[in-house]
This record gives structure tokens, sequence and C-alpha cells, in this order.
């Protein structure tokens, strides 16, 4: 079969619509603008599952201190896991405002080992939420 048999071949078998492309354009939706204001809160770094075993780890030590500014990806504290130590890193922009679990300590899997704060003016709340925390822990 020749290239202009073939051509003429799948021009027969295209689409039988002989419409215009105007006729085939969707119709535009006006749309409403929506506003979307950001919220500062409190943040909380939980000590993480370092391994499928892992129930409870060790704070080795705290790379950044109370009221340091840190971003998403800093390297916030070294956990000691059942199998090795590895380092910690902030998933929030903000400042440490409180650390919950000091150097040498343990915590569960899952618990809040820190509070970051987004702004200065929550270090106050970080405060309260770190207290309520440690109260209701036996």
């Amino acid at each position: 079969m020749s290239a202009i048999a073939r051509s003429a071949s799948l021009a027969a078998t295209r689409s039988s619509f002989s419409g215009s492309r105007k006729q085939l354009a969707t119709k535009k939706v006006a749309r409403t603008t929506r506003s979307v204001t950001a919220r500062a809160e409190v943040q909380e770094i939980h000590m993480p599952a370092l391994s499928s075993t892992m129930t409870e780890g060790k704070i080795v030590s705290w790379l950044k201190g109370e009221g340091d500014a840190i971003s998403k990806g800093d390297a916030v504290v070294v956990v000691e896991s059942d199998k090795a130590d590895m380092d910690v890193e902030s998933f929030f922009d903000g400042y440490l405002a409180v650390i919950a679990v000091e150097d040498g300590e343990m915590a569960t899997v899952g618990a809040p080992i820190a509070y970051v704060a987004t702004t200065e003016a929550e270090f106050e709340q970080a405060k309260a939420m770190a207290a309520a925390a440690s109260g209701a822990a036996p």
C-alpha cells in the first residue's frame, strides 16, 4: 500500500466531526476569588520512628537551642534508636520555642519532643502547650 493510499485510509477512519474548533471549545466559567489567610500556629516536633522496631528513642543532643531560628530541612536533634544515631530534621520554619525532652532523656515514638513557633510572639503559647503535655504524661 502506498503512502498516499495509507493517508487517505487514515483520513477516512478519523472522527466524523465536521464542525469548527469553536464548537468544541468549552464554556468559560467565571470564578470567584478566594481569600486565603495563613494562620500562625505552634507546631510539634515528634519523636520519629527511625526503624520499624523502634518504640522509643533517646535524645543524644540538641543541635539547635531554644529561641534559635530554624528552617525546613535543618537538622535539629540527634536521636539514638535501637540501631543507630540519626539527625532529625525540622518540617517547619520558625523558632525552636520549647525543648520538651532534654539531652539524655527517653521519649516514646510519636511523643512531642519540641515545639516550633512561627513567630516570637507565640513562645508563651508553646510553653503552655509543653506544660500541658508534660502534665498529662504519667
